[in-house]
């Protein structure tokens, strides 16, 4: 999933609110160095790398209505399972 509007992600359990405009990705270990370029090129700023198993949707809205939406942690140039989550901290 990418997502491009500000956001906030669990890391390792901390809620981490995300600069707008920048989106989460992930990448499997054969391709972490491709899509660390590709982010670079296209965002023109070097993203956060955290694993990918310490990141976390937060569901939005309270209570009952709450919507968690799940990030799509597969590696965007193969599909396989994403080891590594690019991202960009607010603050950071």
């Amino acid at each position: 999933m990418v997502m491009d509007k500000r956001m906030t992600v669990r890391i390792d359990g901390e809620e981490v609110e995300l600069l707008e405009g920048f989106p989460v990705r992930f990448a499997c270990m054969e391709h972490v160095e491709e899509e660390l370029d590709d982010y670079v090129n296209e965002f023109e700023a070097a993203p956060n790398t955290y694993r990918a198993e310490s990141v976390e949707a937060v569901a939005e809205g309270q209570g009952s209505d709450a919507d968690v939406k799940e990030l799509d942690k597969r590696c965007r140039v193969c599909g396989e399972p994403g080891q590594i989550a690019l991202l960009r901290e607010k603050g950071m």
